[in-house]
């Protein structure tokens, strides 16, 4: 672990009104243990792991020689400034270092944007079952490795085998999904890309094609984070979560859905032909004419209905990945419910629309106290399993 006094400009974005942003100036010192933290682009176990039957057939040293072609830019940006944005991140988090050391794994193919835990950044392609999507390029993939650190930086709140356990960890807002702990991360890393890229290259990145399609919290974010939150090492990330009370509007915005009270086992509730009378999701799909999956049945009184999934819509990706049948759509959203949620992307009348499937809220649970770092935010992830698929219908 390494200690450094790092002395920097640092550039704040504030709302201006009708005119745009506005920058502020300040410097501050850095100070602090910071991570040995080294890009490792050798990892072709991992990369083989990722894609088994991919690498029946295909090389996987051979793609790991692809990515040490194509890693210079990436590689050269770090070993610039990996002190300065690890400084960054903890100074305007308000989260300190606890990891010794760890790797960043640049790997050709990962099935979705990245991992931050293990810290793993896709140069080739994003992707799964013959359909790969192009992973990000320049200042974009810069900011995608930065906003995986933040992810990393937030989740040492609360680190049992280090016996590090911080108040804020148990925060509604640091809860895993693309509404809560995405968005807290996102604003972390974007500050911290106005220090190192400058304010109109991070602003192009995050206004991009590419981030307008894979931030799914985005609508969440500009209402409630975006021009709101200016972070400082006077006012960081925690301080700013802090303020924001279970019943706050931005907790409440970005609860996971309540369970309909009119959902009683037995009471007035029509049972649809053709869905499994039991599990959570409660929607089953078909194959139309273009030959994508389209929701054909849907429970108003389960979980796919409550997080807005409707008749007739599209889907055409699961968490960045094409499914082409309705067995790989139920392992794709259960697969990421434990960590907060799937996103899919879907066309309802022509237009294109992102929809998260995240687990329940009880109808009794409370949120109309404050937060004070004592408290305990308990979890309640969804129990499920591949095994709820009947006939083409997602229980």
């Amino acid at each position: 672990m390494r200690n450094f006094a790092v002395t920097v400009m640092l550039v704040l974005v504030a709302a201006a009104t009708g005119v745009g942003q506005t920058a502020y100036y300040s410097i501050f010192d850095y100070s602090g243990f910071i991570p040995r933290v080294e890009i490792n682009d050798r990892a072709a176990e991992l990369q083989a792991t990722l894609y088994p039957a991919t690498y029946v057939d295909r090389s996987v040293r051979g793609d790991m020689q692809w990515v040490a072609r194509n890693d210079s830019a990436l590689v050269a940006f770090w070993l610039e400034q990996r002190d300065t944005v690890l400084h960054v991140l903890s100074e305007l988090s308000g989260v300190p270092w606890v990891e010794r050391d760890f790797d960043i794994y640049l790997v050709r193919f990962y099935p979705t944007l990245g991992s931050s835990d293990p810290l793993i950044v896709p140069i080739g392609g994003m992707g799964s079952q013959g359909v790969i999507e192009a992973a990000p390029r320049g200042n974009n993939l810069k900011l995608n490795l930065v906003f995986q650190l933040a992810k990393r930086m937030l989740a040492q709140t609360v680190q049992p085998e280090e016996s590090v356990q911080m108040g804020i960890g148990l925060h509604p807002l640091l809860r895993s999904g693309p509404n809560r702990l995405d968005n807290m991360a996102l604003m972390l890393a974007l500050t911290t890309c106005e220090t190192v890229l400058g304010v109109d290259s991070t602003a192009d990145a995050f206004g991009s094609a590419f981030w307008e399609h894979h931030h799914a919290g985005r609508r969440v974010f500009n209402k409630y984070i975006k021009d709101r939150w200016i972070l400082t090492p006077d006012r960081n990330l925690v301080d700013w979560i802090s303020e924001q009370t279970w019943a706050s509007e931005l907790v409440v915005a970005t609860r996971p859905p309540r369970r309909s009270s009119n959902n009683s086992a037995g009471q007035g509730y029509a049972r649809i032909e053709g869905l499994p009378p039991e599990g959570e999701l409660g929607f089953s799909v078909k194959k139309n004419e273009s030959q994508r999956l389209t929701v054909d049945k849907i429970d108003t009184y389960r979980l796919a209905y409550a997080c807005g999934l409707r008749e007739g819509d599209e889907i055409y990706r699961v968490q960045g990945s094409r499914v082409r049948n309705h067995l790989a759509l139920v392992e794709a959203v259960l697969s990421e419910m434990r960590n907060g949620g799937a996103v899919l992307d879907i066309l309802r009348e022509g237009q294109s629309v992102a929809v998260i499937i995240q687990p329940l809220k009880s109808n009794d649970e409370e949120y109309d106290y404050e937060f004070y770092p004592e408290d305990v935010y308990e979890s309640d992830t969804l129990q499920a399993d591949t095994s709820a698929v009947e006939d083409g219908a997602i229980r």
